[in-house]
């Protein structure tokens, strides 16, 4: 096959990225991992009156959708200019890379070197007890931290998929647990397409000497407030068409789950948010000019979440159960929302543009929430806690109507 290259030009020196024929030049670049708006594309020509010209270069601007193949047919080549002083060859790990490789990887990510950081990064791959055991490191780093006195003692919402279950297992492992604490698995059914990963955490539980406490649909509906689980779903997609039905899972997931601790006599819900889920929560809120909100603790009225999981990467979470995480993937609804496509993809693609720099990022925006005191109220018109200055009038008005078409006669705000 023939070999056609896109020339890029640093001030670091020059490098040959190779594509094929049929290649555009974005393909190539974004092959390289190198972004459209970081270079500018040109081709060289001669001008034919040197005399009258300034130089003797005429420089031309070709588009990114410019095939290699229809440059290459009129003699010239492809040259990609970076536009601004930085060492690019270096982040991009064009000069060098490290491979880590074990016997039997169960994922990889790629960590940033010990003395050169991000510019010589180390592609690591990992098996699935390495990846356990970077879970359970992080989540004795945040039970350290625990905010309370006595033991911990929490709820655990577990969905039967990746996230949760390495928690679970992770839990019982950390030292603060082992020590006296106390944890209650607990999932919600009541809609179908939720419930699928019932087995898998029931079977997690019983490998731990846990009993799985689950919170039927009806039971489920009383802690939410709200008549049904099902109507409430269908009336979500009615009402809301471009949201995800993630958004009505995660409201469900604090009432049900914030009740259900209350009945427990316990302050303190997990999850298995992860650390693309807070980055991309964070640079949402940033982007609209709000604080990120607080983690790995979250207080919402007399009820703290905790995120022991919040510096884990997903794809190393997943690591540890991989079967368990693909079943979960698979039993998903389709997501279209735009705004959380967004985000959670430049939560993804920090990490490999930059390795290390999205952890640097989730310590800086934790350190941001922490700017601002009690980012929850109350609101008497909803019956429930929300997050201070984050609606406008009309979204508040349409999620006063959802609810009170739902709500139970004896439903009442957790």
């Amino acid at each position: 096959m023939v070999k056609i290259y896109v020339h890029l030009e640093t001030n670091h020196g020059l490098y040959r990225l190779e594509g094929r024929p049929d290649d555009d030049i974005k393909s190539v670049l974004d092959r390289f991992s190198i972004p459209m708006s970081s270079v500018w594309t040109f081709v060289l020509e001669d001008h034919t009156d040197v005399a009258k010209a300034a130089s003797a270069r005429r420089v031309t601007f070709v588009p990114a959708t410019t095939r290699l193949s229809t440059v290459a047919a009129q003699g010239r080549e492809i040259h990609a200019r970076v536009t601004r002083n930085i060492n690019l060859p270096g982040l991009l790990g064009l000069d060098a890379q490290f491979v880590r490789e074990v016997e039997r990887p169960s994922t990889e990510w790629t960590f940033p070197s010990g003395e050169d950081g991000a510019f010589k990064r180390v592609q690591t791959q990992m098996s699935a007890e390495e990846c356990f055991d970077f879970v359970v490191r992080s989540v004795d780093d945040v039970l350290s931290k625990w905010p309370a006195e006595g033991p911990v003692e929490l709820v655990l919402g577990t969905s039967g998929g990746g996230d949760s279950n390495v928690l679970l297992s992770a839990l019982m492992q950390a030292e603060r647990i082992r020590e006296g604490g106390r944890v209650v698995p607990t999932m919600m059914l009541g809609i179908p397409d939720w419930d699928t990963q019932v087995d898998n955490a029931r079977q997690i539980c019983t490998s731990l000497g846990l009993e799985l406490q689950i919170i039927e649909g009806e039971r489920a509906a009383e802690l939410a407030g709200v008549s049904s689980l099902e109507d409430l779903k269908a009336d979500f997609h009615a009402t809301y068409p471009d949201a995800d039905l993630e958004f009505l899972g995660t409201w469900l997931l604090r009432k049900v789950l914030g009740g259900h601790a209350h009945s427990q006599g316990m302050k303190f819900v997990a999850t298995g948010a992860n650390r693309e889920d807070i980055i991309a929560e964070g640079l949402s809120r940033v982007a609209r000019g709000l604080a990120p909100l607080p983690a790995p603790y979250r207080p919402i009225g007399d009820v703290t979440f905790a995120y022991p999981m919040y510096k884990v990467p997903k794809k190393i979470g997943d690591g540890a159960y991989p079967t368990f995480s693909l079943e979960n993937y698979e039993a998903r609804n389709p997501s279209y929302s735009p705004g959380r496509s967004v985000f959670y993809y430049l939560s993804y693609y920090l990490a490999d543009l930059a390795p290390g720099f999205d952890v640097d990022l989730l310590n800086g925006l934790s350190k941001l929430a922490d700017l601002v005191p009690q980012p929850f109220e109350f609101d008497g018109e909803l019956q429930d806690h929300v997050v201070k200055g984050s609606y406008t009038p009309e979204q508040h008005r349409s999620w006063q109507d959802f609810l009170a078409r739902h709500r139970s006669k004896s439903g009442a705000a957790q």
